[in-house]
């Protein structure tokens, strides 16, 4: 995605939609991308509906179609004053991740805007409620919103890996900041790049020579890995700010929360690739587990989106 011409805004519930709306507004006013509404639907109905024979049972679902239509176009029109050509769809579906990723394959949007819902720090790897679903099978880039308005002076930060050896993550490092730098440069926010690693810990080397420079070690560790994102950073854009850098030792999932809210972020863009089965019940990916806890908006791009 070099330029957003398209947003699809998915609506999940019938209220505080404002939030995330205004966000879809404010990326459409600054880029030109038309914006799309669309909600799912579905009503279960007691097993005695099935004697009434398929063409009531249809009209019903039809009702309930138009009743979403309906509903979707007041809230549009109520937003066409500060973006014009908003559209609306609606579609039936018992499963409404599968019908998100069904209306996603058809509209092909350049980003999809989904307000996350708040789960159980574990059980939602396990359960998969729709967000996780989601996030996890989508392929276009994925913006996940939280209830938290963004400021006329927004702070973006691209979470980052310079020192990736697989083409496909390092080329998603690139996508990741080509997406950031867009949308700094369409929101007129401030772009910080962050990239954090885990350091040897101390406990784990035997080496009596090494211990006894083991500050000294940490220091040269840091300082390889601040050289190489200044490298990345500067092939991709030779006049990005050096100031704007940050390199943090630690887990990302625990340092980038926390840099998040010491540094009144606002949205966060990084990366997801494919994990294993196991890895995601046992541990999660990156996202996954930042998304438990980082306090703004995270914008998830994947492999297959770049």
């Amino acid at each position: 995605m070099t330029k957003i011409s398209k947003l699809l805004v998915n609506l999940t519930t019938d209220e505080n939609t404002e939030g995330l709306l205004e966000k879809a507004v404010r990326i459409g006013q600054s880029t030109g991308a038309g914006i799309e509404l669309f909600k799912c639907g579905y009503q279960s109905y007691p097993s005695s509906m099935n004697m009434v024979g398929p063409t009531l049972l249809e009209n019903l679902q039809h009702q309930q179609l138009r009743l979403l239509e309906e509903e979707l176009d007041r809230i549009a029109a109520s937003f066409r004053r500060l973006q014009p050509g908003i559209t609306t769809d609606v579609a039936w579906a018992r499963d409404i991740s599968d019908g998100v990723l069904t209306k996603v394959k058809r509209y092909q949007p350049d980003l999809l805007l989904h307000e996350v819902a708040e789960h159980p720090h574990l059980l939602h790897r396990i359960l998969v409620p729709q967000d996780w679903e989601l996030l996890r099978e989508v392929k276009v880039p994925l913006l996940l919103c939280k209830e938290r308005p963004w400021p006329d002076r927004m702070r973006l930060v691209a979470a980052i890996d310079p020192f990736h050896l697989h083409d496909k993550a390092a080329s998603m490092d690139h996508e990741i900041l080509e997406q950031a730098r867009l949308l700094a440069e369409s929101l007129g926010a401030e772009l910080h790049i962050l990239h954090t690693y885990a350091s040897v810990p101390q406990s784990a080397i035997f080496d009596d020579s090494v211990i006894g420079d083991f500050e000294s070690m940490q220091a040269r560790i840091k300082e390889e890995h601040e050289n190489r994102l200044v490298q990345v950073v500067q092939d991709f854009d030779p006049d990005f700010d050096l100031s704007l850098l940050h390199v943090i030792e630690g887990e990302i999932h625990q340092k980038l929360p926390e840099f998040v809210r010491d540094q009144g972020m606002n949205l966060v863009v990084m990366g997801s690739l494919a994990r294993g089965m196991l890895d995601r019940l046992l541990l999660g990916s990156s996202v996954e587990r930042v998304l438990d806890v980082v306090p703004c908006d995270v914008l998830v791009l994947k492999p297959d989106a770049a």
